[in-house]
């Protein structure tokens, strides 16, 4: 399992880190935290996920803030009206993404870091939307 300790390392620094915070322990969100020889295939060394299904008008506005608030720094910014990718200066030495998917019903914040890049990642999250 992964120590809380690199936990707060990985997020530190970013507003994003507040949501994980507050927001994980409601009875409708779900917290996926990975890291070491799970993600070494994806080319990664810490998966960080809050999916909040039936989300409050306050959840999405304040999820929304603490993205914005670090997107402000993103040095690649990908935004649909399905999901927005934000890719963040590395992190010694490592890529660093913020991905968030708003579609209504579920809520969904990932927090990545590792070796992959953009192109690797957005191909994996594509992949298993099509696994649907």
């Amino acid at each position: 399992m992964l120590s809380p300790h690199l936990g707060l390392w990985a997020q530190k620094g970013l507003s994003i880190q507040t949501a994980f915070d507050e927001l994980a322990v409601k009875k409708n969100a779900t917290e996926v935290v990975m890291s070491g020889k799970r993600l070494k295939n994806f080319h990664l060394t810490y998966f960080h996920s809050l999916e909040i299904k039936n989300p409050s008008a306050a959840d999405h506005q304040r999820i929304a803030s603490l993205v914005q608030t670090d997107a402000e720094k993103a040095i690649t910014t990908e935004e649909t009206s399905e999901h927005r990718f934000y890719e963040l200066p590395q992190r010694k030495g490592l890529h660093a993404y913020i991905l968030y998917r708003n579609n209504g019903p579920t809520l969904t914040l990932i927090y990545i870091e590792g070796k992959a890049t953009l192109k690797q990642i957005k191909q994996f999250f594509q992949k298993k939307q099509s696994e649907k």
